[in-house]
């Protein structure tokens, strides 16, 4: 008697899955609203404090001082105060993390998103300068991939790069490189230090898909820079940089 009630009432289970109705989409409407000054006439007053509270909190930490800048530094090509200063940092970073050291650090002068203000230098102002979340990538390369990079380098008329690189453009070709003083051999394998959009072959870097060997640290560019001006300040040091020749363009 059990078994029947089971089997009848798994049976009727089976029917009405079965009969389950399906449906599909036959009428869409839309419109636009628009979002303006009138929604501000009721205002959610749980909401307002929330974003007010986390509001304080946010530019308590964003209006920290955490070191001063000698100078105004902007950002451009063939090289620039800022440009120069970021690659030195992340040059620096793979000297320190990389067993055998960085043999150049590589960067695009539009990971700068804004300019590195004179004197007092706060969290925000980081995180204005380097508002992506790009992070560093150590990538082994040969040394006939790092002369492409140049060469894309040439084209644009510049860019980002340590100091230890000196680069000569003329009509928008490589006339020389070097780095430390010494030219490029094509069979070396170079260690270089740069962020992950640019070893995705992004902005002319498409040499940067031929690494033998890539590790991404996972640490992005904005927190190594914070470190790096805390560190500095800890030292009781001022955040400088110099327009050096790493990177001329003939005309």
């Amino acid at each position: 008697m059990i078994f029947k009630k089971l089997l009848y009432l798994f049976t009727l289970g089976l029917l009405l899955v079965s009969c389950k109705p399906s449906y599909m989409i036959t009428h869409v409407e839309n419109s636009v609203v628009k979002i303006d000054s009138t929604f501000d006439a009721y205002p959610q007053p749980q909401m307002h404090e929330l974003v007010k509270k986390y509001k304080t909190l946010l530019d308590k930490e964003m209006n920290q001082v955490i070191g001063t800048s000698t100078q105004f530094m902007d950002y451009g090509i063939p090289e620039s105060l800022l440009t120069n200063f970021t690659s030195d940092v992340m040059k620096a970073y793979g000297d320190e993390h990389l067993p055998a050291g960085a043999d150049i650090a590589v960067m695009n002068v539009h990971g700068h998103r804004a300019t590195m203000p004179k004197g007092e230098i706060t969290i925000g102002n980081l995180y204005e300068i380097y508002s992506f979340d790009n992070t560093i990538v150590f990538l082994d390369l040969k040394g006939s991939d790092l002369n492409d990079i140049f060469r894309a380098y040439a084209g644009m008329g510049g860019g980002g790069i340590s100091s230890n690189v000196k680069l000569v453009i003329e009509n928008k070709k490589v006339k020389s490189v070097s780095i430390n003083g010494k030219l490029i051999d094509d069979n070396k394998i170079y260690h270089i230090v740069t962020l992950d959009y640019l070893a995705d072959g992004n902005n002319g870097m498409s040499a940067f898909k031929n690494a033998v060997k890539l590790t991404d640290t996972g640490i992005t560019l904005r927190d190594i820079m914070i470190d790096y001006v805390r560190e500095q300040t800890r030292q009781g040091k001022e955040i400088t940089s110099q327009l050096d020749g790493r990177i001329t363009v003939l005309n």
